[in-house]
């Protein structure tokens, strides 16, 4: 039964995992994702699963591709550097479309960087996962609470979809501790019959292709199957702007300015909108909870009668969220940006004063 509990974000988020069927995980430690490794590696034995901290992010994330290929649960975490090393393995998984979750425990930077938390590979994730332009659904948490929530129903979206599922969250909510109510444990469902399961399985079947070839599709040739199977992942991609689409409202009934943000940053954003709103400001929140599929029309939606001036908030240097969220926005809406980057926290304080300014 669900129990309410105080753990760090990484605990919490991998302990969602196992309670979710997840019986696979395979990663290489890399701060500030190394306490969820370190969780993993007695708790999910302990579960009856497998872990396997392997020699590299390289390899891992192509045992999660092997491990989901058999009819498995499985996962990773990593962070920066790692999630680079893992582009071939993404782009494999999300052109085999294997059901897999991958969790992106952000730090700052490029290259090494600094281990910190940051946002930015936002464009890293929701562009494209790897070469060939394909993607997975994307989740923005913004508290444990939350994340744990999503981990738990991540593989039945990935299963729906057969697609990969990645979870943004980033080193303070990996390192940070509050309360959390953890969900019951269920089972797996029986993958054996899907068509993406490799090997001799229930019943004795043979080996299905799995791989895009001449050989997997309708058409003739290799180049025209490749055109025909992206197009059907297109369509899936289409469908989850109508259907996968989440996203936050927090005081904007009478709202006048408006905040967007996601993740840790949206968190903090609620503050300052709470100290305003004692001061009379009329500000409210716009928080997207997806970024793949990012909440496009209701951000074209937002009423420039109504709002006077909407400020981004983002722990990204250059922006990157600033950028895709001005691309939907009425142009006649006044627009400002207010971000930190480098692994500094946005800052209450700092987001109360850049409203003000807009007043």
């Amino acid at each position: 039964m669900s129990e309410k509990v105080v753990k760090k974000g990484n605990e919490a988020i991998c302990e969602a995992a196992i309670r979710a069927g997840c019986r696979f995980f395979a990663g290489y430690p890399i701060t500030p994702q190394t306490t969820a490794t370190e969780y993993l590696s007695w708790r999910m034995p302990e579960a009856g699963g497998v872990f396997v901290q392997a020699e590299s992010e390289v390899a891992a994330i192509n045992m999660v591709a092997g491990s989901a290929m058999a009819g498995t649960r499985a996962m990773t975490a990593t962070s920066g550097p790692g999630l680079s090393l893992m582009t071939e393995g993404l782009s494999v998984i999300a052109g085999t479309r294997l059901p897999t979750v991958i969790v992106n425990i952000q730090r700052s930077g490029a290259g090494i960087g600094s281990i910190t938390g940051n946002q930015s590979d936002f464009y890293m994730v929701t562009k494209t996962l790897g070469h060939g332009g394909l993607t997975g659904l994307v989740y923005g948490p913004e508290s444990i609470q939350e994340s744990v929530d999503i981990m738990y129903e991540s593989w039945d979206l990935a299963e729906k979809y057969r697609t990969p599922v990645i979870i943004m969250t980033d080193g303070v909510m990996g390192q940070m501790m509050e309360q959390v109510e953890m969900p019951d444990f269920k089972e797996a469902p029986d993958l054996s019959e899907q068509p993406y399961v490799a090997g001799k399985r229930k019943g004795g079947r043979k080996k299905h292709l799995i791989m895009d070839s001449p050989y997997f599709g309708p058409k003739a040739t290799q180049a025209d199957n490749l055109e025909y199977n992206y197009a059907q992942y297109e369509k899936v991609y289409e469908s989850w702007d109508e259907n996968e689409v989440r996203y936050e409202e927090y005081m904007t009934q009478d709202a006048e300015y408006l905040i967007i943000a996601w993740g840790t940053s949206a968190r903090v954003a609620k503050t300052a909108i709470r100290h305003l709103r004692e001061q009379d400001v009329k500000v409210g929140l716009f928080r997207p909870i997806t970024l793949v599929p990012f909440p496009k029309k209701q951000l074209a939606a937002i009423d420039k009668n109504k709002i006077k001036g909407i400020l981004t908030v983002e722990m990204a240097v250059p922006s990157q969220f600033h950028n895709e969220v001005m691309h939907y926005l009425d142009k006649d809406i006044r627009v400002e940006k207010y971000r930190r980057g480098g692994g500094n926290m946005v800052l209450d304080e700092e987001i109360e004063e850049c409203v003000k300014k807009m007043l």
